[in-house]
């Protein structure tokens, strides 16, 4: 593990501003860094955080004692060194288990979205993405050094220190990404140069379905889209993207439906706005993926909260 910060630096913010976070119901709008799209906290507190959502990663990494996390309904426990990120709109609640200290990174990721590569990550991050040196032993020890990279950048506030951000950023992208390609079953009958065009052809299919999750795609047209027979397509889906391709497309709408949940559209708009046919098919795919309705899920996002960093 990397060495933990000098304890000597002080972990003000860059523009000395307050660290107060306010919750609107339970939609967080990110106080960034003026002309920036990142803030991060050293905390330290013996409290933890309600039920919330924003537009912008989260990035919670341990640093001493547990720390627990319920995101997407599903909790974890997070012991030192871990690293847990949550993905933009993604219901989560942070719970203090005692004294400790963890650092908290909110980071916006709109300027990635033209990236192809960047989207062969959404199936990674249809949960949290934990990494420790269980899960992630080949990539654990880099990843954790450019977060405290990224850490030491954003408190020192040097010239450019946005840039360096960003740019520690996405190697940490780089080095989950070229992971979990490598990690995928490799189909023996193929070259080297085919694999890496069937992955091109994924990356190209994924950000389609970024822009068009809410039209009627089919699994016969997903595989036209990039040349494959509908059988081969399946098998390839599965063995790259670890889901079914059915999956990922309604995982997808619901993840859109969570984040239209927080205004005040009606139930039958957001169906229709996301790809559902019915609001029965809608009602019935949001409890099959977040064990509840999407009423009760909007209900959970109501009430207002004050939370000091």
């Amino acid at each position: 593990m990397a060495p933990f910060l000098n304890h000597a630096l002080r972990y003000e913010q860059p523009d000395h501003s307050y660290e107060i976070r306010t919750l609107n119901g339970s939609l967080e709008d990110v106080n960034f860094v003026p002309q920036s799209h990142v803030r991060i906290w050293h905390n330290d507190i013996e409290s933890g955080y309600p039920l919330h959502h924003h537009n912008s990663m989260e990035i919670i990494i341990c640093m001493e004692n547990q720390y627990a996390v319920i995101a997407n309904g599903e909790k974890y426990i997070l012991n030192v060194g871990d690293i847990l990120m949550i993905p933009p709109h993604m219901l989560h609640e942070l719970i203090c288990m005692g004294p400790g200290v963890r650092f908290v990174l909110l980071v916006g990721l709109d300027m990635f979205s033209s990236l192809q590569d960047f989207n062969t990550l959404d199936p990674l991050f249809l949960h949290a993405y934990l990494c420790n040196t269980r899960l992630h032993p080949q990539i654990y020890q880099h990843v954790y050094a450019l977060l405290m990279q990224i850490i030491d950048e954003y408190f020192t506030a040097r010239i450019f220190w946005e840039t360096s951000v960003y740019f520690h950023l996405l190697e940490i992208f780089t080095e989950i990404g070229r992971e979990s390609f490598e990690a995928a079953p490799e189909d023996p009958t193929l070259t080297a140069e085919k694999q890496r065009e069937n992955y091109d052809k994924f990356a190209s299919l994924l950000g389609y379905i970024d822009e068009h999750y809410a039209d009627d795609i089919t699994l016969q047209q997903a595989a036209d889209y990039i040349g494959f027979s509908k059988y081969y397509f399946t098998r390839l889906f599965r063995q790259q993207i670890h889901t079914t391709f059915y999956d990922y497309l309604i995982h997808k709408r619901i993840s859109a439906a969570q984040a239209l949940l927080s205004g005040d559209m009606t139930m039958t708009e957001i169906a229709f706005q996301t790809g559902f046919n019915n609001l029965t098919s809608f009602c019935r795919s949001f409890r099959k993926y977040t064990d509840c309705s999407p009423s009760e899920y909007r209900l959970r996002l109501r009430g207002g909260h004050e939370w000091k960093s």
